[in-house]
């Protein structure tokens, strides 16, 4: 969906409550993907979801169009929704991260579980700001407009911090293939 169809979209959602059956419809898949992928549970997920789309219609007539995607708007929602599961549910954070896809074949699915959990790892020894600029990028797939958008900084800012992330993942990947190699 272009920049001008979603604008449309939340114009809709502004204006009548099947505009925001449209809005629902058309966001709440990636929403719950999103919150599935932070919290690891279907329920809690489930439930953020509910809760980010109650907020989105308790808020949507004063939400305002700031020339970026009104998609992170949702996805802001949702992120503060998250933080708010973990202050509720003991603060302890499982990096459920999206590396759940699965290959053909027995081999490849271990080879592939030994790739994800080299990446896990690895992500969870980056920053609480560089796991999540990541994530928004990869797992959640969101263009560079939204990903500056979520973070509230500008596209060229989200770049960077994307770059300088990818970077310290590659760093952290690179030394441990090297102890794998010196032990």
């Amino acid at each position: 969906m272009d920049l001008n169809q979603e604008r449309a979209l939340f114009e809709k959602a502004q204006a009548s409550s099947a505009g925001f059956g449209e809005l629902f419809d058309a966001y709440y898949d990636r929403i719950y993907a999103y919150a599935f992928r932070r919290v690891g549970s279907t329920e809690a997920a489930e439930d953020i979801a509910a809760c980010v789309f109650e907020d989105a219609l308790r808020g949507i007539k004063r939400f305002k169009w700031k020339s970026k995607p009104p998609v992170a708007w949702l996805f802001r929602i949702a992120s503060r929704r998250v933080a708010d599961h973990y202050r509720l549910h003991s603060g302890t954070a499982t990096l459920s991260d999206g590396l759940t896809e699965a290959r053909d074949g027995p081999e490849a699915l271990v080879e592939g579980q030994e790739e994800r959990d080299e990446l896990r790892s690895a992500l969870a020894q980056l920053s609480k700001r560089d796991r999540e600029v990541i994530r928004l990028a990869f797992f959640e797939e969101l263009d560079g407009a939204e990903v500056a958008a979520v973070c509230g900084c500008s596209r060229n800012s989200a770049y960077v911090r994307l770059h300088r992330a990818l970077r310290r993942l590659r760093a952290v990947l690179t030394s441990e293939v090297q102890d794998e190699r010196a032990g």
